[in-house]
């Protein structure tokens, strides 16, 4: 399928977006808005596929207060029209089964004709000996999703802020994560900018031929 989004456009949305500090509490994003933007995240590269993620769409206002009072103060908690929080796998152990019961499914196979991409799952797991480092490369796959996210939402004319300051135990707890083995990698709040100040400041960025190495 040819796609249909010029450059332009792509570089135009990316140019416009920022990480906003301060969310219009009285615009909220659509339900088909939100809901392509999660999508978007859904359909996100894993490593060998294997999803180690969930996302929460938060819309309890009391939640979202408590979250609040653990994550700093940030007004862009409750404010923004919608909060995302992207959830890490703490049983990492699972996830091949589960990847090759979800591909035997889509792709209508046997479970055992899928013997070479189990061995990959479950080697690319092995690989790591230490808990730390695991969990380390979990989170990192969460990044990806949580950076097509933060694209598609840019392409929409949506806002958004990636955040990472809040304490991770007491999201868990709220949130009463640990008994879906889950633990907090990162919120998104989503929604338009409001009074912000930082709204109308040009982008700051390395020159392309600074960052970029051609060999």
């Amino acid at each position: 399928m040819k796609n249909q989004i010029k450059d332009s456009d792509i570089l135009q949305a990316l140019n416009w977006r920022y990480a906003v500090k301060s969310f219009d509490s009285n615009k909220i994003v659509s339900d088909q808005d939100i809901k392509t933007i999660i999508e978007s995240g859904r359909l996100a590269p894993s490593s060998v596929g294997m999803e180690p993620w969930k996302f929460i769409l938060v819309k309890d206002q009391d939640l979202r207060k408590k979250l609040r009072e653990v994550g700093y103060d940030q007004t862009k908690i409750t404010d923004a029209s919608h909060l995302v929080v992207i959830a890490q796998r703490t049983d990492a152990n699972n996830l091949p089964n589960e990847l090759i019961a979800r591909v035997a499914k889509t792709q209508n196979k046997a479970e055992e004709q899928l013997s070479g991409l189990k061995g990959m799952a479950e080697g690319a797991i092995a690989n790591f000996t230490d808990k730390v480092a695991l969990n380390g490369w979990i989170k990192a796959q969460t990044y990806i999703a949580l950076g097509i996210m933060i694209e598609t939402a840019a392409l929409l004319g949506v806002d958004t802020c990636p955040m990472e300051g809040f304490d991770y135990k007491k999201v868990n707890e709220i949130l009463g994560l640990e008994k879906e083995n889950l633990a907090v990698s990162v919120m998104l709040a989503v929604g338009y900018r409001g009074d912000d100040p930082f709204a109308d400041l040009p982008k700051t960025r390395r020159d392309y031929s600074e960052i970029v190495k051609v060999m």
